[in-house]
């Protein structure tokens, strides 16, 4: 079964600057930004404590976290913090493990290939003749 690219989430193609109206779905649902992120969930420990800290305060800075996006953000964290544990007791994660940890990565922008999709919306460097979006300057 072929599947295609996985959709982009509306607020990154506004980031990536390829949102178009006529392409977006119309009843999308939209989710309150985080303003204030949390303290890390009580039951991560130092490393998942510190992944949460660190990447939540970025995405919720760029304007990308939703309510509804601290879920798979702990999700992300907890097999951080597995990921982690393993790694100190020099263990072998399982292959499942590995790709599960890789896909929360790419959902959050956290892979080179991911976050090529996404620009953070500042300046375009100069010289760039592609910079204007195919417009004359």
């Amino acid at each position: 079964m072929t599947r295609g690219r996985k959709p982009t989430a509306p607020n990154l193609k506004v980031l990536a600057g390829t949102d178009r109206p006529d392409r977006g779905a119309q009843d999308a649902p939209d989710y309150d930004l985080v303003e204030e992120f949390p303290d890390p969930p009580q039951y991560l420990n130092t490393d998942g404590a510190q992944m949460w800290s660190d990447i939540g305060r970025q995405l919720v800075a760029a304007r990308v976290l939703q309510v509804v996006d601290l879920f798979s953000l702990e999700q992300l964290c907890f097999a951080w913090q597995c990921f982690r544990r393993k790694a100190k007791a020099e263990m072998e994660p399982t292959a499942a493990e590995t790709t599960a940890l890789k896909s929360l990565f790419s959902e959050f922008g956290m892979t080179p290939a991911s976050r090529a999709k996404v620009s953070s919306g500042g300046e375009k460097a100069k010289g760039n003749k592609f910079g204007n979006n195919g417009k004359r300057a």
